[in-house]
């Protein structure tokens, strides 16, 4: 099989990158962001939507710097979410090839955005928390699930299997995020360590959702796994009928298995 870096449209992200603008000016091609909502990986070369990629730039002094905003300035470079991908694409040069220029790599890249992922996706749920659209406790997620109020809950990974699986008979259909362990998510609720939790419907559970599902990716934590080429499973498991990616939902499990089994 080809190696994709030899494709010499390995960083084109769009159909024509050297195209001048409606004003005549040529702009040139690593200073511009393609428009539109996808972005193509620079490993994979596959395609998937902006906010379900992991965006770095690379600063005027060459330290290739992850962009999860995606708001700095500069070209984007752009890579499918899984620690892999970052470490393969580190460890083949895929950053200066696509740069085109040297560029500078902190040997714990994949680890900082995976340190960045989850912070921010614990800065959303203690947002949330704040503003009264998030509970931790057993007890007061299931409150939420049966009065309708919840939107998505969240399980840590490293919680009782028993825990899990009795609030998940309680979810039946609902999103159910396992991307962070214990300790993160007590952190959003400033409290030691927390298990469960859920939020409202809303702005900030999506954003959420977004995170939660680029940090599951990054760390394996998905029904629908990323392979270590970026391969995305996502549109897979949608034209199949299979589960929504970034969370486990008893329902499609019960349909495979006639039963409800957790993770």
């Amino acid at each position: 099989m080809p190696d994709p870096m030899d494709d010499p449209a390995l960083d084109d992200d769009s159909a024509d990158d050297t195209a001048p603008p409606a004003s005549g000016k040529r702009v040139p091609a690593d200073d511009r962001e393609p428009e539109g909502p996808n972005r193509r990986c620079i490993l994979s070369r596959a395609v998937r939507r902006r906010e379900a990629m992991l965006r770095f730039i690379v600063a005027p002094d060459g330290l290739v710097v992850p962009d999860l905003d995606a708001r700095l300035p500069g070209r984007g470079l752009w890579l499918s979410p899984g620690r892999d991908v970052v470490e393969t694409a580190a460890a083949k040069g895929v950053f200066a090839r696509a740069a085109k220029r040297a560029v500078v790599l902190p040997p714990d890249l994949a680890e900082r955005v995976d340190r960045l992922l989850e912070e921010r996706c614990v800065d959303l749920v203690g947002l949330a928390r704040k503003a009264g659209q998030a509970v931790a406790g057993f007890e007061k997620v299931k409150s939420w699930v049966h009065t309708g109020r919840a939107g998505m809950v969240l399980e840590a990974w490293d919680g009782s299997e028993g825990g899990r699986a009795k609030l998940g008979a309680e979810t039946w259909g609902m999103p159910v995020f396992r991307a962070m362990d214990r300790l993160a998510l007590g952190r959003a609720f400033a409290r030691e360590q927390a298990v469960h939790a859920a939020l409202e419907p809303g702005g900030l559970a999506r954003r959420l959702e977004a995170d939660l599902i680029r940090l599951a990716r990054l760390r394996g934590r998905l029904d629908g796994q990323t392979d270590a080429a970026g391969t995305d499973t996502k549109d897979a498991d949608r034209k199949s009928g299979g589960p929504r990616s970034g969370h486990s939902g008893p329902r499609e499990r019960n349909r495979r298995d006639r039963k409800t089994k957790p993770l």
